[in-house]
């Protein structure tokens, strides 16, 4: 059954988000699979606890781009199957980052410490490559924290001040006049503002899941049949088929007619 006027709209809300998720799933994964598998760190800075995060955003980069194809494929062919399909995942997705969002409300300690480690991770390495998908990463905290590095004369040593929000210069040397990242980030992190973040994300999936589902309802309606046309039969009243009952007798003239006539 075609869509009304809001099914149409919902169709189109559908393929846009699938647009900007498919981005954001191949920016996670290439990112992700870039951090994972670059040849020019030591193996000494690719901890447990780094690879546990980049394997985390590989998986979910995954799963979010299948999500997308699936909704997409759904939402422009109209595919009921695809539709349900797509429903459950972003379901799945949706309770995730809601379970996400509560563990790091009750965990917020242990979650700042995770994120402000792997900053420190991805900024050492970062001292050693120099390549812009680090540099991007830290560019992202620092935006976000008002911070830079670790602290101390390393990064103006290093020269790595041209991804600090802030900086200065003597004689010709820049250094960064931005506070060390570590601390802002762990005081930073307030419990509130992560389960925001995770409250804001689960919404916009819900939404999404809420679309997608009167896509489907509307999909689901029996189609309304007309009933079939019947032409009439052209013998039916045809003049040609009305006859004279043979129960009424001819009609005759009186016979003292007849006689006058003959007379």
């Amino acid at each position: 059954m075609a869509l009304g006027g809001c099914g149409q709209v919902c169709k189109w809300i559908v393929i846009l988000f699938n647009i900007l998720f498919t981005l954001l799933g191949m920016g996670l994964l290439a990112g992700g699979l870039y951090l994972r598998f670059s040849a020019d760190i030591p193996e000494d800075l690719k901890t447990n606890h780094f690879l546990f995060m980049v394997g985390l955003c590989i998986g979910i980069s995954v799963l979010i781009l299948i999500t997308a194809v699936v909704g997409d494929y759904g939402s422009c062919s109209e595919n009921k199957s695809a539709l349900g399909g797509y429903c459950f995942l972003l379901s799945f997705l949706a309770t995730a980052a809601a379970i996400g969002g509560g563990m790091a409300f009750v965990y917020n300690k242990e979650f700042s410490n995770h994120v402000s480690e792997f900053y420190a991770t991805i900024y050492t390495q970062y001292l050693i490559t120099g390549d812009g998908i680090r540099a991007f990463i830290l560019k992202s905290f620092h935006s976000s924290f008002d911070c830079c590095g670790l602290g101390g004369v390393a990064q103006t040593v290093m020269g790595v001040t041209n991804i600090c929000p802030e900086e200065s210069s003597i004689l010709g040397i820049s250094y960064s006049t931005s506070k060390s990242c570590l601390p802002l980030i762990v005081g930073g992190m307030k419990a509130s503002s992560v389960l925001t973040f995770f409250m804001v994300i689960t919404g916009i999936l819900v939404f999404i899941v809420v679309c997608a589902g009167f896509i489907y309802q509307q999909l689901s309606r029996p189609a309304l049949v007309s009933p079939p046309y019947i032409p009439l039969s052209s013998t039916s009243c045809s003049p040609s088929t009305v006859t004279m009952s043979s129960a009424i007798p001819p009609y005759s003239f009186p016979s003292h007619i007849t006689k006058v006539e003959q007379v």
